[in-house]
């Protein structure tokens, strides 16, 4: 087990399972054989203290970390975030105005439909920004933290090397004509 809590304490289901987990996993590398792996699982569920779990795990080897999961990609799940909190802005946006259009009676044109129109149109282009195949790339681009192919000359013209002050101090005294 990862953590170490103190062994005199009663052990939690979730600590039972993690322990029937790696007992499990154990058993798919061949460390412990299916016999053993039902004789270790029926004491993992019986424990009552977690020494007696780390005594069910003592003469196997920790586990390897595991790997990510295929196709995990924390900056999308953080762009599917920012989608769905726009989403949400629009939703408020558009209920607020349908609200103010029914209290003042819904006379006339539904006026509201262009504020959810424009939204709707305006969290398109934010989702698409943010989730269409590439935009990771665009980001990192625009925000300056990617690297461009393009030359420095090219992004901000040609750099020219700055004039080193005067040690002495007598270039500000100097005539404009003599510098």
């Amino acid at each position: 087990m990862s953590e170490r809590p103190d062994p005199r304490l009663r052990a939690s289901d979730e600590e039972r399972e993690r322990a029937a987990t790696q007992l499990r996993e154990h058993c798919a590398v061949g460390r412990i054989t299916p016999e053993e792996l039902d004789e270790r699982l029926d004491h993992a569920y019986a424990a009552r203290t977690v020494s007696e779990l780390q005594s069910l795990l003592s003469d196997l080897p920790a586990l390897p970390a595991a790997p990510p999961r295929a196709g995990h990609d924390p900056a999308r799940e953080e762009a599917k975030r920012e989608v769905l909190h726009g989403a949400g802005v629009w939703l408020l946006v558009s209920v607020a105005a349908i609200a103010v259009w029914a209290a003042s009676g819904a006379n006339g044109s539904f006026w509201p439909i262009w504020l959810i129109l424009l939204g709707g149109i305006r969290f398109a282009f934010f989702g698409w920004n943010r989730l269409s195949p590439g935009a990771e790339e665009r980001l990192r681009m625009r925000n300056g933290r990617g690297h461009s192919s393009r030359p420095r000359e090219v992004e901000r013209g040609p750099q020219r090397p700055r004039r080193a002050p005067a040690d002495d101090g007598q270039e500000a005294r100097r005539a404009p004509e003599q510098r």
